[in-house]
C-alpha cells in the first residue's frame, strides 16, 4: 500500500520511533502490529479529512492505539483475555511516555476496543478509529482465507471450461 505525503509528515515522527518500530516483530492477527495500526490510522486519516475532521489526531493516534509492549506489561497480564481487555489503556500509557497527547488522541486509543471494553468513544473520531480498527482486525484475519478459496474456486472454474469446451 503507498501513503500520501501529507499522511507521512503526519505521523514520521512515530513511525521512526524506536520503540514503535518494535511493533514489527509482533504477530497481529495474519500481519504485524505495525502493519495493522498502519492500516488503521491510513483509513482513518482518509475517511476523517473526507468528513473534514480532525484528520490530524486521527492519524496519529489511530497509529498509536495498539502502541505497546507485552514484556512491559508482563505483571498486568495474567491470560490473553487481560491484553485484549487492557491494551487500549497500555498504549495510551506507552504513547503518553513519547508524546503529548491530547484528549481526542485519548480517547480514540482508549476507547479503540468499544464495545469489548464499555469505554464508549467521546467524539465521531474515536468511533471512526474503533470501526477501522474492527473491519480491519476482520480484514487482516481472514483476507489469505479469502484469497485462498478464490484462487483455488478460479482453479476450479478454469477447468471446468476447459473439460466443457472439448
Amino acid at each position: 500500500m503507498s501513503y500520501n505525503k501529507e499522511f507521512l509528515n503526519i505521523v514520521s515522527d512515530i513511525l521512526e520511533n524506536e520503540e514503535f518500530q518494535k511493533l514489527k516483530n509482533i504477530k497481529h492477527h495474519d500481519t504485524d502490529r505495525f502493519d495493522h495500526s498502519l492500516r488503521v490510522s491510513y483509513y482513518s486519516y482518509l475517511i476523517t479529512k473526507a468528513l473534514r475532521l480532525n484528520y490530524k489526531a486521527t492519524a496519529r493516534a489511530g497509529l498509536l492505539h495498539d502502541f505497546f509492549l507485552e514484556e512491559n506489561y508482563k505483571e498486568k497480564i495474567s491470560k490473553r483475555l487481560d491484553t485484549l481487555l487492557k491494551h487500549p489503556k497500555f498504549a495510551l500509557e506507552t504513547a503518553s511516555k513519547y508524546y503529548d497527547l491530547s484528549d481526542l488522541e485519548k480517547d480514540i486509543i482508549l476507547s479503540h476496543m468499544y464495545p469489548v471494553t464499555m469505554n464508549p468513544p467521546k467524539y465521531l473520531e474515536s468511533w471512526i478509529v474503533d470501526l477501522v480498527d474492527d473491519f480491519s482486525a476482520v480484514y487482516e484475519k481472514y483476507s489469505s482465507v479469502a484469497y485462498k478459496f478464490v484462487t483455488i474456486s478460479n482453479f476450479l472454474l478454469m477447468i471446468l471450461f476447459r473439460s466443457l469446451s472439448f
